[in-house]
């Protein structure tokens, strides 16, 4: 005898049976699949088809649509067949690689109503080729004679001689003579392209600005005066240091793409990116100001094995035990003992143990109302973490999400962990405009200067000597003076 709604229940046996016992499982399977009537049979060749054809995103939109089809139209069948026969995962019956293009051809010829030929086209042919009227199969089997044919192997002979080559590179050079660069611009290449000159030009102007006030054509107090703004609420320019230092990294990187892209035009491999930075900055001189990349760990380096390894979690957590749940579990609609019920919130171990989850939601709910319903859980049974918890789903939730939850937390300011209101006073109080605009670099002291120190590789004061900062100056002990050689008398 078959019916739908019996097959269906034997497939959910058959479901929890494959966790228990597979070999049971598998055998049963036939006995199961009697009962299945034509419709069952076509709907799972359907299936078969879809998730060869087209990649499982593909077909689970294919499906959902097809969900939403029923339920406008009120057939329960097809949506208690969608739930119970429509895989969890991939079965991975879609390998567009490895596949044979005869048989997708087929099956799309077959689905499509067309031919095979149309398909063969529509899956090799270009567009242009598309677009064009249909060629005779006369055409394909008798194609038209070739205007060129490989040389021979006497011609190939005969165009390798030392004559014939000197004779194609004489033409070569007649056609387009090699231009002969000047000198001038040979030197500018090699000595002064790419290479710093603001500390040159700096010094010029400064002498030029001595020699005026000398003379007399400026004040002195003009002089020391600064920065004056040109238009209200210009901004004072940054200090000197941190701008010239800003501008050194944009220059080397500046420098290092065009030494990228010089070997790139030469035929070259490119270099990476921590190397062209080495070239730009021996070849400005500015390496020593223009590092601004991270510095490397003591005795390590920056590259963390442990958290390049861990997958990110997806999806809420189970609300018992707080472990990342499979996509299997985060469906919105489960079939359990014949009821299509809601998410549980629970793992499959903490659901064994019959250990409390989601209320079940009834009527039509959607993705946003089970999000509610996990925001009232957290609050109801862990008030003081619940604020934690929907931060930590807050961080990688989707916009639709994150609404939700920012409109949840802000109706229940009472959760312990929320932010304290600040008083009117404190804002006045570090609001912008009683804040100096203006802000000045502490003086170093003499003999030290601003770099990247040698042994901790921060930017930090450093000294000129060794180019150490003070706190490697103690670690290394180079703070203690040398022991005193005492001669004879």
């Amino acid at each position: 005898m078959s019916d739908t709604q019996s097959f269906l229940s034997a497939i959910d046996d058959l479901h929890e049976m494959f966790s228990l016992d597979r070999r049971t499982a598998v055998e049963l399977f036939p006995d199961a699949l009697a009962l299945a009537t034509d419709e069952d049979r076509a709907f799972l060749d359907e299936l078969v088809e879809l998730f060869t054809l087209y990649p499982r995103e593909s077909v689970l939109r294919r499906l959902e649509a097809r969900w939403r089809e029923a339920d406008r139209v009120g057939d329960e069948t097809v949506k208690a067949r969608l739930v119970a026969l429509v895989p969890d995962s991939d079965p991975g019956l879609y390998q567009r690689d490895r596949s044979d293009a005869v048989f997708v051809a087929e099956q799309r010829a077959r689905r499509n109503g067309t031919t095979l030929e149309a398909e063969h086209a529509n899956l090799t042919a270009s567009l242009l080729a598309a677009e064009m009227p249909r060629q005779s199969i006369r055409t394909w089997r008798n194609p038209p004679a070739r205007l060129t044919a490989a040389p021979s192997r006497e011609v190939d002979k005969s165009r390798m001689t030392a004559r014939q080559i000197a004779a194609r590179s004489a033409a070569r050079g007649r056609r387009r003579p090699a231009p002969v660069e000047p000198p001038i611009v040979s030197t500018y290449v090699a000595e002064h392209l790419f290479v710093d000159t603001q500390a040159r030009e700096e010094a010029q102007a400064r002498a030029r600005v001595a020699e005026l006030t000398a003379r007399g054509l400026i004040s002195e107090a003009a002089a020391r005066r600064g920065w004056i703004p040109r238009t209200p609420g210009e901004l004072p320019p940054l200090p000197a240091d941190l701008a010239r230092q800003r501008w050194e990294h944009t220059y080397c990187g500046y420098v290092a793409d065009q030494h990228n892209r010089d070997r790139a035009l030469d035929g070259s491999a490119p270099i990476p990116t921590e190397d062209a930075l080495d070239y730009a900055g021996a070849r400005t001189q500015l390496a020593e100001g223009a590092d601004r990349r991270a510095r490397i760990p003591f005795q390590g380096n920056a590259r963390d094995d442990f958290d390049g390894a861990m997958i990110p979690v997806s999806g809420w957590r189970c609300v018992s035990c707080f472990i990342e749940r499979p996509t299997a579990d985060q469906y919105l609609v489960h079939s359990r003992g014949g009821q299509m019920l809601s998410d549980d919130g629970l793992c499959d171990c903490c659901r064994a143990a019959d250990r409390p989850g989601l209320p079940a939601l009834t009527g039509r709910y959607t993705a946003r109302d089970l999000a509610r319903t996990y925001c009232r859980f957290y609050a109801e049974h862990y008030p003081s973490a619940a604020r934690a918890l929907l931060a930590e789903v807050r961080r990688r939730a989707p916009q639709w999400l994150t609404e939700i939850i920012d409109q949840f937390l802000t109706a229940h300011p009472v959760l312990p962990g929320a932010p304290e209101p600040v008083a009117e006073s404190a804002v006045a109080a570090t609001s912008p405009q009683s804040q100096s605009r203006r802000r000045t670099e502490p003086e170093l002291p003499e003999g030290m200067r601003r770099g990247r120190c040698e042994g901790c590789t921060e930017i930090k004061p450093v000294h000129n000597a060794d180019g150490f900062c003070t706190q490697c100056w103690v670690w290394l002990e180079l703070d203690k003076a040398a022991p005193r050689q005492r001669r004879a008398a």
